[in-house]
């Protein structure tokens, strides 16, 4: 399997992509990263890339990446199940948002609509974190806690109604026996 790589045009990063992609589309100063690499490195600090992509340190660099500093974020390490893992990564991803999926599933216990829709937001939040997509999972998560919280709270108050009207019921065919 060809080794893929990830680079940054501007904010933009591109990626997947394989050697024969990158040829033409990146220059010296690009910053690139590939799984197995700690952190986002320029193409000149990789004479190994440079060699293979036809680079030399002759080159000009591009006017549009010189105005740009090195990313940010970089790809997300999984284990071997697929998972992100939350280890202390240095600065280079945040850490995963609370999902807040208990939440969720005890809305679902109270309220089936609200939990639902909580424990998809939930779900969506976690799919967007492994995508690399840090402030889609932020957002997600929030809508999950509002609409886990909100769940709860009619869920309990309909609950409270019930058995309320349950007590009131029996009181009311007790009375009626005397």
């Amino acid at each position: 399997m060809e080794k893929t790589y990830y680079y940054r045009l501007g904010e933009q990063q591109i990626g997947p992509v394989s050697l024969d992609q990158m040829r033409g589309a990146v220059s010296l100063d690009t910053y690139v990263w590939a799984e197995g690499m700690p952190s986002w490195v320029q193409i000149n600090q990789l004479p190994e890339l440079m060699l293979q992509l036809g680079l030399s340190t002759d080159q000009p660099q591009s006017q549009s990446q010189q105005q740009y500093a090195q990313p940010s974020y970089q790809q997300p390490q999984s284990n071997t199940y697929g998972e992100i893992t939350n280890k202390p990564n240095n600065g280079t991803i945040p850490p995963k948002p609370n999902n807040y999926l208990v939440l969720s599933i005890i809305s679902l216990l109270l309220s089936c609509l609200f939990g639902i829709v909580a424990l998809v937001f939930s779900l969506l939040s976690d799919s967007d974190y492994k995508k690399g997509d840090y402030k889609g999972a932020e957002d997600k998560a929030k809508v999950a806690k509002i609409v886990a919280i909100i769940g709860i709270v009619l869920g309990g108050l309909c609950w409270v109604f019930n058995i309320l009207s349950f007590v009131l019921a029996i009181g009311a065919g007790a009375l009626q026996s005397y």
